[in-house]
């Protein structure tokens, strides 16, 4: 499809750009040349934690986002855009440009196994000798900020270490959206700003909070230099908790359950045209249960659960509108790249049932029907509602299968006709893209390619020769085209590789071993090449995650 040509020189450049991705390639990709010296457009990076593939109403789904969809439905709205399976090797890849194990995200923190922590690739913070976007950013003269959850280590890996002129950051993978709620029980909330402890407002929601900080550290910036700003949402991840006036809007939806949901979902996304109309849905998955066989109590508070989550994704779209209507105020919106992304698929976990969670949760919070969704109560989505979020795509966060790593993104380009596009893309892209949009050069170390002639109307970034692989927590894919293979275990897969015809079976039910072998073992031996380029170290026994 036909996706014009970016005028910098002409018209003051524009784009909003909504992606996530994942995966890695074995090839560098060619050299990039930088823009012609021109006007550089802003950039400003925004990342939803958790959110599901049809969430937003202009990939389908049913909560009130505007402003998003505004800027989606008349930009490019990516079909097949990949993510990491969790948040940390998400980041890691975003940040520099290259696959997670490289950056020092093999793993996530506290998921790395004995073996795994003698490896400089699985420390789980960024590696020191591994450029970061901002670093790069940085040196080509850009004001550099963040205010996002940062989850990739601390001392010389903070933000104000790694690029970024001024930062307010969430430390750990989360916490309490209204107070200092810790994630786990021993972990901490731990905020900082430019490096350094922040103590929190008596009153505040994260989501509006970050938006605060953000709008403060681009306003300061010095007015001859453009801006990058990274602005990564804690919302919607756990636990859930919205104001009761964003709850209050969807208090009549969702009673009739989740089953319903998923039909309706998919159907959205059928007419929006990010699914293929061909697609069908995958219905139960481990852990999710039909709804009408639920209690008419439980039924309540799965309700109001969802209506909560709702709530959260109404209030971030809100806030984006916040940012919207500032940089059209100050005259920014006509040169700024805005990309938007989820940090990967839906949250299936049901983590306040975890075994480490069994009584710190009963004993610390109130999550009675009127309570879910406050600041005294710890819920997640579970994982019947993130069969709903992700159809038709298998599995949910933390998985290999597309419904862990396939996401909602999109670039917004004014002046530009709005268009769909369903060539793969990662979220290791993002880096060498914006480098070149900004003149420079990506460094050697980043293994993402610029979609930059991609946006122009340009040949997909990744032939459909080309292999690219990816491993997180001992689960393994590799793709070539339309075909992927998949290893996970039991009871997510069958410990063995599975191989997918993605055109035909988006939703990776129908395993092609046996019919073609052939491409089986030619993906099977790239993924092993793959694993000895990064240096991907297997766990012993199966993560659960």
């Amino acid at each position: 499809m036909e996706l014009g040509f970016l005028r910098i020189a002409c018209a003051r450049l524009a784009i909003l750009l909504i992606v996530s991705v994942a995966g890695c390639s074995n090839d560098a990709g060619p050299e990039l040349e930088p823009e012609p010296e021109t006007e550089r457009p802003n950039v400003l990076i925004i990342v939803a934690d958790d959110l599901g593939y049809t969430d937003l109403g202009s990939f389908g789904g049913e909560i009130s986002t505007p402003n998003l969809d505004r800027l989606a439905l008349a930009g490019i709205r990516f079909t097949n855009f990949h993510a990491g399976p969790s948040c940390a090797p998400t980041r890691a890849m975003l940040l520099t440009g290259t696959d997670n194990h490289l950056a020092g995200m093999g793993s996530q923190s506290g998921l790395e196994t004995e073996q795994q922590k003698l490896s400089r690739n699985y420390q789980n913070r960024l590696r020191a000798d591994v450029p970061t976007i901002a670093e790069e950013m940085r040196d080509l003269g850009y004001h550099v900020v963040a205010s996002t959850k940062w989850h990739l280590g601390d001392g010389d890996a903070l933000p104000s270490e790694r690029g970024f002129a001024k930062s307010f950051v969430l430390m750990p993978g989360g916490a309490g959206h209204f107070d200092d709620t810790p994630l786990f029980e021993h972990y901490v909330a731990d905020w900082r700003e430019d490096g350094e402890p922040f103590e929190l407002p008596q009153e505040f929601y994260t989501t509006d909070l970050m938006t605060d900080k953000l709008l403060t550290y681009i306003d300061a910036g010095p007015v001859e230099e453009p801006f990058f700003a990274y602005l990564g949402y804690t919302a919607p991840h756990w636990p859930l908790q919205a104001p009761e006036t964003s709850t209050a809007k969807y208090e009549d939806q969702y009673h009739e359950g989740w089953d319903l949901l998923r039909e309706q979902r998919l159907a959205g996304a059928k007419r929006s045209g990010v699914v293929d109309n061909a697609a069908r849905g995958v219905a139960q998955e481990r852990g999710s249960i039909p709804w009408e066989t639920l209690a008419p109590e439980e039924q309540a508070r799965q309700t109001k659960i969802m209506q909560v989550y709702a709530g959260m994704v109404d209030r971030l779209d809100e806030n984006i509108g916040r940012v919207l209507e500032y940089l059209e105020r100050t005259g920014k919106i006509d040169n700024t790249i805005i990309f938007f992304m989820a940090d990967n698929g839906a949250e299936g976990h049901a983590m306040e049932n975890a075994r480490t969670n069994s009584t710190w949760i009963p004993a610390n919070f109130d999550n009675s029907l009127d309570s879910i969704g406050s600041k005294n109560s710890y819920v997640t989505l579970g994982p019947s509602w993130a069969r709903a979020h992700a159809a038709p795509f298998r599995d949910s966060k933390g998985r290999l299968a597309e419904g862990g790593i396939r996401v909602p993104a999109f670039v917004h380009i004014p002046g530009q006709a709005a268009s769909l596009d369903g060539a793969y893309m990662r979220v290791m892209d993002l880096a060498p893209t914006f480098l070149q949009l900004a003149n420079g050069h990506a460094p050697d170390a980043m293994m993402g390619r610029s979609l930059l002639e991609r946006w122009r109307g340009g040949a997909a970034p990744y032939p459909d020769s080309e292999i690219v692989a990816a491993e997180t927590y001992g689960r393994r894919l590799a793709r070539r085209g339309d075909w992927k293979i998949l290893l996970q275990e039991p009871p997510l897969g069958t410990g063995d590789w599975q191989l997918y015809n993605l055109a035909q079976d988006v939703g990776e039910q129908e395993d092609l071993s046996e019919e073609f072998p052939e491409i089986r073992t030619e993906l099977i031996e790239a993924w092993q090449s793959y694993a000895d380029e990064v240096g991907v170290i297997l766990p012993e026994t199966p993560i659960y995650y």
